[in-house]
């Protein structure tokens, strides 16, 4: 009997935890990297090794978990981390992929990479969910590159080829061998230069190359199968899902929520010693991407968004004005089929969040 106080004591002092963490508007922030300016004479050679000074003088990223967060998930069977640097021109990104079983089948390139194991980058420079960039690459160096107007979810479409300005330079170095399980492999790792100022096609109020202290949105993921071996071959295990495994948890099985990527801040500041200032508009941005969240539940139950607040199903202290402004939604008829959301921050700025339909998010 007592057991059970105890137990319940525990469960309620569990969800008060989780209730004042919102209480206090303290909402959930990704993972984030500081990325250092080449120095003078630093430079980035494409053979897939991270040997050089540029890349051996900065930290690595946390190690990746799984998509949906370690836990519930398990960790990880194999480790995966990435360094960043960048020039004027290029955001440069490096990868480790730790591996025993190297094999990579698809030799076109814009197949889809991630039927074969693989590593992919997400951006988003300005944070707008809209026009975000994907890349992936197996362990031969096959790339796809592609943008999506939106995210999927949101009825997006992906055009493939946005390197339009430079070139997208990439390199793989294997440490093993591939395609052979008869010889041990130990990893693979990646090089990327990605032209800057391509990241940030079609994008507004953003501009390349950044800013010292500049951020950016991104995320890492790496598509991993099982595999067995049949006449010397690597093979998929049959009916067996890939595990995602990626750098800053989505909380679910979709890497096409920009929301919930990463943040970059840039620096010219000598290497290793910034410190990352988190984003000032973060509850704006998260009060944002509740409502949009709400307004679909609504939409899903009755066909059209709702104009007052009171019909959606978000907790008081999202929308009493404590964390930031009161939302205003601005409907556009009797049934709108879609919504602009509000939100002013309370910081003293003059800054306010908007929301739509597309998931489009901007601060002006």
């Amino acid at each position: 009997h007592n057991m059970k106080t105890k137990q319940l004591i525990i469960l309620l002092l569990a969800w008060l935890a989780g209730f004042a963490l919102s209480q206090n508007c303290e909402f959930p922030f990704p993972k984030s990297y500081i990325v250092y300016h080449l120095g003078e004479g630093e430079e980035i050679t494409f053979d897939g090794k991270l040997d050089e000074p540029a890349w051996t003088d900065v930290s690595w990223t946390d190690a990746f978990e799984d998509i949906q967060g370690t836990p519930p998930m398990p960790k990880p069977r194999h480790d995966t981390f990435v360094k960043m640097r960048y020039d004027d021109v290029y955001l440069y990104i490096g990868a480790f992929v730790q591996e025993p079983q190297v094999w990579a089948n698809l030799t076109e390139h814009n197949s889809v990479i991630f039927y074969d194991n693989d590593f992919e980058v997400f951006t988003d420079p300005n944070g707008s969910n809209h026009f975000y960039k994907e890349f992936e690459m197996n362990a031969r160096n096959t790339t796809w590159d592609l943008y999506l107007n939106k995210p999927y979810l949101d009825g997006g479409s992906p055009t493939n080829n946005w390197d339009i300005f430079s070139p997208i330079l990439s390199a793989t170095y294997i440490n093993g061998s591939l395609n052979d399980p008869s010889q041990k492999a130990y990893y693979w790792s990646v090089e990327i230069g990605f032209p800057l100022k391509d990241l940030i096609y079609l994008q507004e109020n953003i501009t390349a190359p950044p800013k010292d202290k500049d951020q950016w949105r991104i995320n890492f993921s790496r598509v991993e199968w099982n595999v067995t071996v049949v006449d010397d071959h690597y093979v998929k295990v049959p009916n067996q899902e890939e595990d995602n495994w990626v750098w800053s948890p989505q909380g679910t099985v979709n890497m096409h929520l920009p929301e919930r990527w990463g943040f970059i801040q840039f620096s010219t500041d000598s290497i290793n010693t910034s410190s990352f200032v988190p984003d000032p508009y973060w509850n704006v941005r998260s009060i944002l991407i509740d409502i949009y969240e709400a307004e679909k539940e609504f939409q899903s139950i009755n066909g059209y968004y709702s104009s007052s607040l009171e019909n959606l199903n978000l907790p008081p202290w999202l929308v009493d004005g404590k964390c930031a402004g009161i939302p205003q939604l601005t409907p556009d008829s009797v049934a709108p089929q879609s919504f602009t959301a509000s939100v002013a921050a309370i910081d003293g700025s003059s800054v306010v969040g908007y929301i739509d339909e597309t998931r489009l998010l901007y601060l002006a």
